[in-house]
Parts: C-alpha cells; structure tokens; sequence
C-alpha cells in the first residue's frame, strides 16, 4: 500500500487497511493507549507510521492472548488430538 500522505505515514483508514481491521478498531488502540499518533494531516486528523502499527498490533495481540487466559499452545495441542 502506498501512503497518500507526502510524509510517508498513514492516515486511519489506510492503516485499518493495512492491517485488515475497521477504521474503529484503529481509534480504540489511540483511546487505550496502544497505539500513538506521530503526526497529524493538514485537517488534522491523525497519521501513523507503518512501525508504529507494527509495534501497535504485537501489543494487541500479546495483551489479548494474556487477558484472555488462552494458551495458543494447548489450542494447537487440543486441535491436533481431535
């Protein structure tokens, strides 16, 4: 995906499109704290870099698995013997 942005970065929809996720979800991360603005556009809407939602989407994940209480490896294992 190129970025319309001159800077290189993503607005919040071309993130969310990026990452295979809704616009809303890409705010929820902002508003929790998971994910930060490194910019803003000439509207002043929010711009990211692709690092950034790197780095977003790593945390997401880890804090989803760890407040779910779900052990993907006992998923695996569990998956295998059926």
């Amino acid at each position: 995906m190129t970025p319309r942005h001159p800077s290189g970065m993503l607005s919040t929809p071309e993130a969310a499109r990026l990452l295979g996720v809704r616009p809303a979800t890409i705010r929820s991360w902002r508003n929790r704290g998971w994910l930060a603005r490194q910019g803003l556009d000439e509207r002043g809407h929010p711009l990211h870099t692709p690092e950034a939602l790197a780095a977003a989407e790593k945390l997401v994940r880890r804090h989803g698995l760890e407040s779910s209480g779900v052990d993907p490896r006992r998923l695996r294992a569990g998956a295998r013997a059926a």
